[in-house]
């Protein structure tokens, strides 16, 4: 009887040992308003589609980070690595691409670059137009003003681990993209 009840303790131990040390991933979605107070929490449920204003202000953080040049190298570099966090390897092809032929690192410290998004449309079921106008600033002047307009191509993935959803919580991937600036008239 004895070793019957040690037995069962052991095995219940070691199942309780093993229960801990599986760990689950339970997103949640905050939806917060303008002022960031807390609208609704809720868990994310397996098929949960973010919203397009959802979705649009990923897109909006995504074309500041890339496109604008600050004066600080380290900031610079903070924010590209955010971006990559936001992109399939697609993406990051493309996002590698735009770096080789315009190496945003060889300007800083030279040209400050700001980049205001004014709008992030719905294009087509998978993708995005942005909006945005950049400014450039030499020695503190501004130097130029341009109007950007981007296709992002996007692909919702949810995220599958603790390091992919503190990164990126919605799962809200930058497939493709084009961008070109637009003549000014």
């Amino acid at each position: 009887m004895a070793i019957g009840c040690l037995a069962t303790t052991a095995t219940f131990g070691l199942a309780l040992v093993w229960q801990s040390t599986q760990g689950t991933i339970v997103p949640y979605v905050v939806e917060v308003d303008r002022l960031g107070a807390a609208q609704a929490v809720a868990p994310a449920t397996a098929n949960y589609r973010p919203t397009d204003p959802q979705i649009a202000f990923h897109l909006a953080r995504f074309i500041e980070n890339v496109r604008q040049v600050p004066a600080d190298p380290i900031v610079l570099r903070q924010n590209w690595l955010r971006a990559y966090d936001f992109t399939t390897d697609r993406g990051s092809v493309a996002l590698n691409d735009f770096a080789r032929e315009n190496d945003p690192f060889a300007r800083v410290g030279e040209v400050q670059v700001t980049a205001e998004i004014s709008s992030v449309i719905r294009a087509s079921d998978n993708s995005f137009r942005v909006a945005w106008t950049e400014r450039r600033y030499v020695n503190g002047q501004l130097s130029g003003t341009e109007r950007w307009t981007g296709i992002l191509s996007v692909v919702v993935q949810p995220p599958r681990d603790a390091e992919r959803l503190r990164k990126n919580p919605l799962g809200v991937f930058v497939h493709a993209i084009n961008w070109s600036r637009e003549n000014a008239q």
